[in-house]
């Protein structure tokens, strides 16, 4: 989402909000290619479409479909964001990830190890425990995003292990969504 502020300028430079029904977002959002540079979009690209009136979103894997490998570095918070309940309405179809979304419903995740409903704070503190390997870290923030909101906290934390891990771009994008919802604009590293 944070790619089409650009796309929806006015004359004078200001942010133009989209008519309730545009006819060219509808097509350029027809169908999502979910990549580990784009995964952790795909429920607010649903929440737009839902809030326009623009109807279903296709996702689809990129060529590759990496993140279905397990070995992946990012699987686990792919899954997370697979559980995110937005993921399950009439504006998301998910083709060939829906198999995806079934199994991250239905297997064991580092957000369940934290109980039925993780306060802030057990949440932080699993994501802060010595020993916690980056994957996990950013699985975690995935879930608090998911539990509370799209938090400038989350983002933050989730670039920090990003960039641990050597996923710079990643870590760049969730560093500017922090930001963008108020957090310190800081040097990650």
């Amino acid at each position: 989402m944070a790619y089409l502020g650009s796309i929806m300028r006015g004359s004078t430079g200001g942010f133009q909000p989209a008519p309730r029904h545009d006819p060219v977002l509808a097509e350029l959002l027809r169908e999502a290619i979910v990549g580990p540079a784009s995964f952790h979009e795909m429920a607010a690209m649903v929440r737009y479409a839902e809030s326009r009136g623009l109807g279903a979103i296709r996702f689809r894997f990129d060529d590759d479909a990496r993140l279905s490998d397990p070995a992946h570095p990012l699987h686990v918070a792919f899954l997370e964001t697979l559980r995110d309940p937005v993921l399950g309405s009439d504006f998301a179809d998910l083709g060939e990830i829906a198999p995806w979304r079934t199994r991250a419903l239905a297997c064991r995740l580092p957000s369940d190890m934290l109980g039925q409903r993780p306060s802030r704070k057990a949440i932080r503190a699993a994501i802060q425990a010595q020993g916690t390997s980056w994957e996990v870290r950013v699985a975690l923030c995935v879930a608090a995003r998911i539990r509370f909101g799209g938090e400038a906290e989350w983002f933050g934390r989730e670039a920090q292990a990003l960039y641990e891990m050597g996923l710079f771009p990643q870590a760049r994008a969730r560093l500017a969504a922090s930001v963008a919802r108020g957090g310190e604009a800081i040097a990650i590293g």
